[in-house]
């Protein structure tokens, strides 16, 4: 089945790793939110390094090392999540990126500028501690991990 709206699997990553991150209670390392999240460890760790990069996340090494928040989660939209991966995003008229429609007018009748403004909209309207708050029993998230 097509999917109408999706995004990336990095974006994915990000805003999973990150909650889980936020909602952690030691600092959790790319293998463990690979497995809770079900992705890849190489791309998960490629994706939160873009992050610490990005100044959003630190990480310590060892036995005991991770990632953790380098600010609280409600200091952190999900907007800043969101362009620390892709850079500034911008919602454009045309959904396949044409700069003059062969038909005059958009034949979507301006509805995918309505998305996407609602999108960014909502991403800036919102926190990670918004996701975060919306995690059910996260003791079952980590069981893997709290040993």
């Amino acid at each position: 089945m097509t999917k109408i709206l999706a995004i990336s699997e990095a974006n994915s990553i990000a805003f999973h790793g990150m909650a889980l991150i936020a909602k952690s209670e030691i600092a959790i390392n790319a293998t463990d939110i690979a497995e809770i999240t079900g992705s890849s460890k190489h791309h998960t760790s490629k994706v939160l390094q873009r992050l610490v990069k990005q100044g959003m996340l630190g990480s310590t090494r060892g036995p005991s090392g991770g990632f953790y928040l380098k600010k609280p989660a409600k200091e952190i939209r999900l907007i800043e999540i969101l362009e620390a991966l892709e850079g500034n995003i911008e919602v454009n008229d045309c959904p396949i990126d044409n700069d003059v429609c062969p038909f005059g007018n958009c034949i979507m009748g301006g509805i995918c500028v309505e998305i996407g403004e609602a999108l960014v909209k909502y991403l800036k309207d919102h926190t990670l501690q918004d996701i975060t708050d919306n995690i059910e029993d996260s003791q079952d998230l980590f069981k893997s991990i709290y040993k």
